[in-house]
C-alpha cells in the first residue's frame, strides 16, 4: 500500500530525470539560439504591430478561438506503462490518490500554458478592447475555472471508449463560455451557459464514472504525449525510445520514381521515401513552412521576410539531420552497398528538401513584397546557407561520427 502511494512521485521523477537530459541538450543547441532570436525579434514587431491597430480589430474573436482551443485541448499525462495492465489493474481502487496527483499535475502544467498565452495577449487586449487590468485578471481566473472543468470531464471520459459526442458538447460550451466572457455579454447569458455546464456535468459526464476505467485508452494517450516529447528531443539528439510512425502517402511516394534503380540511387529512394512517409520529418518541414509564411505575412515586408525565410530554413535543417540515422534504425542495413552511396544520397535528399522549402519561401517573399530584388536575395542567400550547412557542418559530422 505504501509503495502505491509513492508510485506517482517515482514515475514523475523518472520522467523528469530523463527529460532534463534532453532539455539540457536542447537548451544548448543552435536551434534554441535561433528560437530566442526569433522570439526577441517577434516581440519587437509585435509591439509595433499592436500600436497600429484600431479599436475595431476583432481581438475578441481571435482570443476566443485561441483560448478556446487551449482550454478545450486537455491531454492527460499519467506516466502509466504497458506492464501496468498486469500489475496495477488488479489494485485500481487503491490508485485514486495516484490519479488525483496526475490530475493536479496536468492542471498545473496546462494552467501554465494558459498564463503564458494570456500574458502575450495582454497588450493586444488592453490596446484594442479595454485597459482595465482587473477585468483581464478576472478573465484569467475564469479560464482557469473552465479549464478545471475540462480536465474533470476528460478524466470522466476515460471510462468510455468512444467520447466524440462528449468532446463536441464540451468544446461547444467551452468556446461559448469564453466568447461571452470576452465579449462582455449580459450577466444572464453567463448564467445560462454555467447552468448548461452544470446540467451536462450532472446528467451526462459525472455518471460516466460508473463504468470501468479504460486502461487501454489511458495508455494510448500517455504514449501519444510521450512520443511528442521524444520528437522534440529528437531535434538535437538520437532518441532510442522514439517510435517513428509511417504512413503510405501514395500521392507523394510517387516522387521517388524520379530516381532510377541503380546502386547509386537506392539510398536516395530510401531517404526520400522515409522523409515523405514519416509523420515526423514531413510534419516538421510542413509546420515550419506554414509558420514561416504566416510570420512573413504578419511582420513588416522587405528584408524581414528574407530573415524569416533564412531562420526557418535553418530551423528545418537542424531538425531534419536525424533523417540520416533512419537507415541504421531500419532493416535496410542489410543492403550490401558502398557506404559512400549512403552518405552522398542522404546529403542530396537533405539539401533538396531544404531547397524546395527555400524556393517556396522566396516565392512568398516575391508575392508579399512585390520585389524581385527581395525575392532574389532571399533565394540566393538561402541557397548559400543550405549549401554551407549541408556540405560543411552536416557532411563533416557524418564523416567524423557516422551519425548525426
Amino acid at each position: 500500500m505504501e509503495k502505491i502511494k509513492q508510485l506517482w512521485m517515482v514515475r514523475r521523477g523518472e520522467f523528469w530525470q530523463e527529460a532534463s537530459r534532453y532539455l539540457k541538450l536542447l537548451g544548448n543547441s543552435g536551434f534554441m539560439f535561433s528560437l530566442y532570436i526569433l522570439i526577441l525579434g517577434g516581440g519587437v514587431y509585435y509591439q509595433r504591430w499592436i500600436k497600429g491597430l484600431s479599436s475595431d480589430f476583432p481581438t475578441e474573436w481571435i482570443l476566443t478561438a485561441v483560448f478556446g482551443i487551449l482550454v478545450f485541448r486537455t491531454p492527460l499525462r499519467t506516466f502509466l506503462k504497458s506492464a501496468d495492465l498486469v500489475f496495477l489493474l488488479p489494485v485500481e481502487k487503491q490508485l485514486a490518490g495516484y490519479f488525483r496527483q496526475a490530475l493536479i499535475y496536468n492542471g498545473l502544467l496546462q494552467g501554465t500554458s494558459i498564463v503564458f498565452v494570456w500574458a502575450i495577449a495582454m497588450p493586444l487586449y488592453r490596446h484594442t478592447v479595454s485597459s482595465d487590468i482587473m477585468g483581464y485578471l478576472i478573465i484569467l481566473v475564469l479560464l482557469f475555472a473552465v479549464k478545471a472543468w475540462n480536465l474533470y470531464a476528460v478524466w470522466q471520459e476515460q471510462h468510455v471508449l468512444e467520447s466524440t459526442l462528449y468532446d463536441l458538447l464540451r468544446g461547444f460550451l467551452t468556446i461559448v463560455f469564453i466568447g461571452i466572457v470576452l465579449f462582455k455579454t449580459p450577466w444572464w447569458a453567463v448564467v445560462i451557459v454555467i447552468l448548461a455546464i452544470v446540467v451536462l456535468t450532472l446528467s451526462i459526464i459525472q455518471p460516466l464514472s460508473k463504468h470501468l476505467l479504460k486502461w487501454d485508452k489511458l495508455l494510448a494517450g500517455e504514449k501519444r504525449q510521450l512520443e511528442r516529447f521524444y520528437r522534440l528531443a529528437n531535434m538535437i539528439t538520437d532518441v532510442p525510445k522514439m517510435r517513428n510512425r509511417m504512413k503510405p502517402r501514395r500521392w507523394l511516394t510517387g516522387l521517388t520514381e524520379l530516381y532510377g534503380y541503380g546502386q547509386a540511387q537506392v539510398f536516395k529512394k530510401f531517404y526520400l521515401k522515409t522523409f515523405i512517409r514519416s509523420g515526423e520529418y514531413l510534419g516538421i518541414w510542413f509546420r515550419l513552412l506554414l509558420i514561416g509564411i504566416l510570420l512573413m505575412i504578419l511582420l513588416p515586408k522587405g528584408v524581414t521576410s528574407a530573415i524569416v525565410a533564412w531562420v526557418f530554413t535553418y530551423l528545418t535543417a537542424s531538425q531534419l539531420t536525424a533523417l540520416y540515422n533512419e537507415y541504421f534504425a531500419s532493416s535496410s542495413t542489410s543492403f550490401t552497398l558502398s557506404e559512400k552511396y549512403l552518405k552522398s544520397s542522404f546529403l542530396h535528399i537533405y539539401s533538396t528538401v531544404l531547397l524546395v522549402q527555400m524556393v517556396i519561401f522566396s516565392l512568398f517573399a516575391l508575392f508579399i513584397s512585390r520585389s524581385l530584388e527581395i525575392a532574389g536575395i532571399t533565394l540566393l542567400v538561402g541557397l548559400a546557407l543550405i549549401y554551407a550547412f549541408t556540405y560543411s557542418y552536416v557532411k563533416r559530422k557524418v564523416n567524423k561520427t557516422g551519425t548525426v
